[in-house]
């Protein structure tokens, strides 16, 4: 299916969603910081799922710099499930916004469709 790259920094978080990713058929690459995600980003990912709130680098700066560097879209996750949150991920460049905690069907579906809109 896809390959994802996925910027969590709770490894706990990270492998419930690198489980749910690969169940559903998908190559998962786990960056557990920021500055580790964007070193990743040009091994030919089709889609990011970044969490916005880690230490370093935020997960909006992550998103702002995927988004000017013309990178695949991208799925903000957050704790946070504010309309201010949601509002500045998707001001960022984020494409879709997941709160956790999240059901693994809500987060496929997202994830299909971003994927989708990918390859329109």
């Amino acid at each position: 299916m896809a390959r994802i790259l996925l910027i969590e920094d709770e490894p706990l978080v990270a492998h419930t969603l690198r489980r749910h990713l690969e169940r559903a058929g998908h190559q998962v690459v786990w960056a557990p910081s920021g500055e580790r995600g964007l070193a990743l980003l040009g091994e030919g990912f089709q889609l990011v799922v970044c969490d916005l709130v880690m230490p370093g680098l935020s997960g909006l700066e992550v998103i702002r710099r995927i988004r000017e560097a013309g990178g695949p879209p991208v799925l903000a996750l957050s704790a946070s499930v504010s309309a201010q949150s949601q509002e500045e991920a998707l001001r960022a460049g984020a494409r879709a916004f997941l709160g956790k905690p999240f059901e693994a069907q809500g987060l496929l579906a997202l994830v299909d469709r971003l994927l989708g809109e990918g390859q329109a």
